[in-house]
């Protein structure tokens, strides 16, 4: 049930921000579509160090990179806030290798708690940028 209000709630977003948003919303949108199926195929292919879920770890920090640029080269401050929950979603798997017995729950929530907050933040940027542009005209992007 959370697995299906989440991928609604994630194709929603991402489908809004490819429809109306602009070139860092689209390319945000794009980093989640192909960040989501990524870590589920990682997670379930179980490459695992100590309770550590390494291949979702590398999605993640694969995910990191494209969100910094973004951040780096918008005219838009929404990704920076963007970037540092996907360091801090990022952190979640560093404490897990720093220790190995931290509840399996508090690792997932560590990991996955902040993808809410960021398809928020993505569907908020969206909507201002469509609202900016009904205003103002089109903007640049970069």
């Amino acid at each position: 049930m959370i697995l299906a209000a989440f991928l609604a709630f994630w194709l929603f977003v991402c489908g809004y921000a490819l429809w109306r948003g602009g070139a860092p919303e689209r390319a945000a949108a794009a980093v989640f579509l192909l960040a989501f199926p990524a870590s589920r195929v990682a997670f379930l292919t179980g490459w695992h160090f100590h309770g550590l879920a390494v291949g979702v770890l590398l999605v993640d920090l694969a995910m990191l990179l494209p969100l910094v640029w973004i951040a780096l080269r918008a005219n838009r401050q929404w990704p920076i806030p963007m970037a540092a929950m996907q360091m801090l979603g990022l952190a979640g798997h560093f404490l897990k290798l720093a220790e190995p017995s931290m509840l399996p729950l508090l690792y997932w929530l560590g990991r996955i708690a902040w993808a809410y907050p960021m398809l928020v933040l993505l569907a908020l940027a969206t909507l201002r940028h469509v609202n900016r542009e009904r205003r103002l005209g089109a903007e640049p992007p970069w």
